[in-house]
């Protein structure tokens, strides 16, 4: 789940015409009130990322979007490489890298308000209070974090200068934690309460005084040779911010744990994110969620 593709289940979406009853050649421009069809991988039928783009797509005056589930799932890379190519796909959401800035149109909005890039860090049960008083980065950084080793996290956290014990198994991660093989394992704020439901057999437990942040943005992408289709996405983002509307759904599916984390009043270790492009709207503090208390330490 970190190395970030969209993995609220990986999404891929697919923009189709939708032809007339009688059999017709395809309408190849938009026009007003064109019906279009866009499936989505998998077999989902509810989720945040379909939600906003349904959302989003809305606002357009020109076209009636409307969505289906395309039934399974495709690879990051392979929806990557199928962007923008007939009968290929026409929307993905992934992890921004600049990498795949490069492959793709990135509509520059950060769907989630870099929820993904705030951590909780698993401890040991004997180790719940090893982070307590840690009063500077230089302290922290003396800290062993738990990787997997081709995660696009341990790049971002060995760039910061964190010492990092890497596995090869997942699963094996939780393991080598239990073991004390190293002294925490930072995990996204969406996945720490499944991790530790699924692992209560392991001497493993949440640190209660503590986040660790990182900029992460995830992104809506398209075809390079889909500029209309990612303008429509663009300004839909853009006016739903304006009304309010993309908050709103927003905190229906996230609110709970948003709210619950600003209640605790954690403690915040700030890193950088050298993997991001230099484009990303970090300036733009009305599109990040901050659940920075006062006691914040920064790089």
């Amino acid at each position: 789940m970190n190395n970030f593709c969209f993995t609220i289940s990986a999404l891929c979406f697919f923009l189709l015409f939708a032809l007339p009853l009688q059999a017709q050649p395809p309408v190849l421009a938009l026009s007003k009130n064109v019906a279009t069809k866009v499936i989505y991988a998998g077999t989902e039928r509810k989720s945040y990322a379909i939600d906003l783009l349904r959302h989003v797509l809305s606002y357009d005056q020109k076209t009636d979007y409307n969505l289906a589930a395309f039934g399974k799932n495709l690879p990051t890379m392979r929806g990557f490489n199928l962007l923008g190519k007939s009968h290929g796909i026409d929307v993905t959401v992934a992890g921004a890298t600049m990498r795949r800035e490069q492959l793709a149109l990135a509509i520059r909005f950060p769907i989630m308000q870099g929820l993904y890039g705030w951590r909780v860090p698993l401890v040991h049960q004997d180790n719940k209070d090893i982070l307590r008083n840690i009063s500077n980065l230089e302290q922290f950084k003396q800290l062993r974090a738990l990787q997997f080793h081709t995660w696009s996290d341990s790049e971002t956290l060995h760039l910061n200068n964190i010492k990092l014990v890497k596995g090869s198994d997942v699963e094996g991660l939780y393991l080598m934690l239990d073991s004390k093989r190293a002294d925490y394992f930072p995990r996204s704020v969406l996945e720490v309460d499944n991790d530790l439901n699924r692992h209560q057999h392991l001497q493993i437990a949440k640190e209660q005084h503590t986040l660790i942040w990182y900029p992460k943005a995830v992104y809506f992408y398209v075809g390079k040779n889909q500029l209309a289709l990612a303008e429509s996405i663009r300004q839909g983002l853009e006016l739903a911010l304006i009304d309010g509307s993309l908050e709103k759904l927003f905190m229906r599916y996230y609110g709970e744990t948003i709210t619950k984390l600003k209640n605790e009043q954690r403690r915040v270790f700030k890193l950088l994110n050298p993997l991001l492009s230099p484009l990303t709207p970090l300036d733009r503090s009305e599109l990040w969620l901050d659940l920075s208390p006062s006691s914040t330490i920064n790089p």
